[in-house]
């Protein structure tokens, strides 16, 4: 909320505290639909695509989308995020956003324009030079909505956002993508597809969020944005870093003596591309909810240690048995589903998708630990603990690169693990959790996990000997392991966790009311 304090506006905290639970909730619920719609669009419009250009398309973009994603969390220095996590701001803070934003995004857009043949020789990728100089926009286009975007965050409008992201997504993707892939534009249709969903969404922004910006730019303010923001930086590099090393890492070391890459190298790199990217799905999703609704919860109820431990737990037992099953699921039926999704030229990226799932089930859970880092700004503790997993994605790919891409899913797996024990160590100790209150937040989804695995492997089994078309086994093999799932649930709600972090106790009355519900939520009580 926007209040006069002297002859400026001060933003105060004061209405969206989160003691609020139904605008939490609302929250929540938009931002969910939004990512999600997000999500099966995208998802969409790349299956379509592929079908429409030359695989190595997705490998130049991944490159391109992955340096520009890692220069972009320098190029705003944190400011908005900093906007969110602040109790109070004052319009100095907002105008000092506006410009350090704004200011970087054009000194880094000049930049990459300038350092583009250096990047293209690097890779031994010519084609990289333009892409690269075109996608650069995007630090300019990007950096004008920062501060739109944040206050939406800060005053959880995220209808107002899912509004904003649908007339972006459709836009750029679904209008000008396809339309530019169906008429032979090959990569570039990615490319000029991906700069007009970047104009929309800050056009969009500003449109359902318009936000005074005075001429007026005092340095004390921006310092005091500056300060968390440095951090977040950091913080956010150094995660980002660790999430994309594998796709910028992978298409270099397959180079041998600096030679151009085949087109064999060229599609090998694609599909572990594609698989990676099968498998940042459900993290994109938990990322968006994380960037916030859960960092702006959290930041909202930071001085309370009951509520933030209480949320954490519940979180962490909740996104843990939707990962856990849909990770089982995937393991069996990985392969219908990349070639229905992709075509049979990426079918390698099913056996890659395997084991990539597990990386998804892994950093879905880190991005709980790193909203709460950021919320109690413990950003320097979180960033020596990213730098570790820096060096082990980084070794565990040199070691694998040798034994093909499978041998690097495994060691990018094993790198994850290592960084989730890491986090949830930090983590525990922020909040003063046991370790008996972790494992009971655990064992619900690693239950329901080993349930839906052995559902996934009889079903897949038994399809595969008895049904040829990979369409029917899919369709036919998520409808009876959803039944399966649920019927068990329904069941026995007690595999979802006890009574303090059980997800039954924490929804909506009107889903409570619900008659099955009703029961479930009777039958626990009873067994309790």
């Amino acid at each position: 909320m926007l209040r006069k304090k002297g002859s400026e506006a001060t933003f105060t905290r004061k209405n969206i505290v989160l003691s609020n639970t139904s605008k939490f909730a609302s929250g929540l619920s938009w931002n969910t639909l939004t990512v999600v719609i997000q999500v099966v669009i995208q998802l969409i419009y790349t299956g379509i695509f592929a079908r429409l250009v030359a695989p190595d398309a997705f490998m130049l973009m991944g490159l391109v989308l992955g340096i520009m994603g890692f220069a972009e969390i320098f190029s705003q220095v944190g400011v908005g995020p900093a906007l969110v996590q602040r109790k109070e701001i004052h319009q100095q803070h907002i105008n000092g956003a506006f410009y350090t934003a704004l200011v970087l995004g054009l000194l880094f857009t000049l930049g990459f324009i300038l350092t583009a043949p250096w990047i293209a020789d690097f890779y031994q990728l010519p084609e990289l030079e333009t892409i690269t100089q075109v996608v650069c926009t995007s630090f300019t286009i990007s950096a004008l909505g920062v501060v739109p975007r944040n206050l939406m965050m800060k005053e959880m409008r995220f209808k107002a956002m899912f509004k904003a992201g649908m007339i972006s997504i459709i836009g750029g993707n679904l209008v000008v993508g396809l339309s530019l892939a169906y008429v032979g534009f090959g990569v570039w249709a990615y490319v000029w597809a991906l700069f007009a969903q970047n104009t929309l969404m800050t056009l969009s922004l500003w449109y359902f969020q318009p936000v005074g910006i005075s001429p007026s730019w005092q340095w004390r303010y921006t310092a005091e944005l500056m300060r968390y923001g440095v951090g977040s930086t950091l913080f956010n590099s150094l995660n980002y870093l660790a999430t994309k090393m594998d796709v910028l890492v992978i298409p270099k070391s397959l180079s041998i003596h600096g030679a151009e890459l085949t087109i064999a190298q060229k599609t090998s790199a694609a599909n572990y591309e594609r698989a990676n990217y099968a498998m940042s799905q459900p993290i994109t999703i938990m990322g968006k909810l994380s960037d916030s609704v859960l960092f702006s919860g959290m930041a909202a109820m930071q001085d309370n240690i009951t509520q933030l431990r209480r949320t954490f737990l519940i979180a962490t037992n909740l996104i843990g048995l939707v990962m856990w099953p849909t990770a089982g699921f995937i393991y069996f039926f990985a392969k219908p589903l990349i070639v229905l999704w992709l075509g049979h030229q990426y079918l390698e990226a099913a056996s890659i998708l395997q084991v990539l799932f597990l990386v998804a089930v892994l950093r879905t859970l880190s991005k709980l630990c790193d909203s709460l880092l950021r919320a109690k700004d413990h950003l320097m503790k979180g960033s020596i603990i990213k730098a570790i997993y820096v060096v082990l994605i980084v070794s565990a790919i040199l070691i694998a690169v040798p034994y093909g891409m499978r041998t690097i899913a495994i060691g990018v797996v094993c790198a994850n693990v290592l960084h989730y024990i890491l986090n949830v160590v930090l983590s525990a100790r922020i909040l003063s959790l046991s370790s008996v209150q972790m494992i009971r937040a655990w064992v619900p989804a690693l239950l329901v996990g080993t349930l839906s695995l052995v559902v996934a492997g009889v079903l897949q089994f038994t399809l595969n000997l008895c049904i040829h078309s990979l369409l029917l086994q899919l369709t036919i093999g998520a409808v009876l392991w959803l039944f399966a799932l649920c019927m068990c649930i329904y069941r026995w709600p007690w595999m979802l966790g006890g009574a303090q972090q059980n997800p039954l106790h924490v929804l909506p009355s009107k889903l409570k009311s619900i008659s099955i519900v009703q029961r479930m939520i009777h039958r626990l009580q009873k067994e309790v």
